[in-house]
């Protein structure tokens, strides 16, 4: 997920464990970092040649302005029979969301323009990556509750509970994907706040 010259998918990776256990909880975990690659330049052109060269790397595209990666963790899933039903006692699910984002270093030599442009370009930036982030945090919660959600047969030795755990986790990784290339489409639009402030940049001197 990101803002790059074209379209940043979501690499989100999903591990499952689970036991059967009489503990009851659940929690939603969320890591969130931040890491910068340098800038430099004194004009719009060359501060976004300076992102094309040293922006963070992704696959079919090149580099990207920004990325947020985000790595999708469950945890210590616990089960219980009851009435006949496999049920949720404990789920964690634990996010760790990475955003890669531009730092611009030698801002001193550039112009007042040049300055006031990337200020408002990369706060914008900033704001796109952070959206990247709340829809996978959301995605998080709605897993936590769907898990919790999830009944198996006792008859079957609970042997369908995985089954039905990993088509619900299928269903809600594509549905969280669509939403990611949603957003990033919109964005993508020549008329979008982000891509008027990436012109001006451009174009800045």
């Amino acid at each position: 997920m990101g803002l790059v010259a074209k379209r940043l998918l979501a690499a989100i990776t999903v591990l499952i464990a689970f036991t059967l256990a009489h503990s009851a909880s659940a929690r939603v975990i969320i890591n969130e970092r931040t890491k910068f690659y340098t800038v430099s330049g004194k004009t719009g052109p060359q501060l976004f040649k300076s992102i094309l060269r040293r922006g963070p790397k992704v696959r079919n595209v090149g580099h990207a302005i920004a990325s947020t990666g985000t790595a999708l963790k469950i945890r210590n899933i616990k089960t219980v029979v009851n009435r006949r039903e496999c049920k949720v006692t404990n789920v964690d699910v634990i996010v760790d969301i990475t955003y890669t984002l531009p730092r611009w270093t030698g801002s001193q030599g550039a112009s007042a323009k040049v300055r006031d442009t990337w200020k408002q370009f990369n706060a914008r930036v900033l704001k796109h990556e952070q959206t990247h982030g709340r829809i996978s945090r959301e995605y998080a919660r709605e897993i936590e509750k769907k898990i919790k959600q999830t009944r198996g047969r006792a008859s079957r030795n609970c042997k369908n509970f995985g089954k039905r755990q990993l088509r619900s986790l299928a269903r809600l990784q594509r549905n969280i994907r669509k939403r990611h290339e949603r957003f990033d489409r919109r964005e993508g639009r020549a008329r979008s706040r982000i891509r008027l402030l990436q012109r001006s940049l451009i174009k800045s001197n």
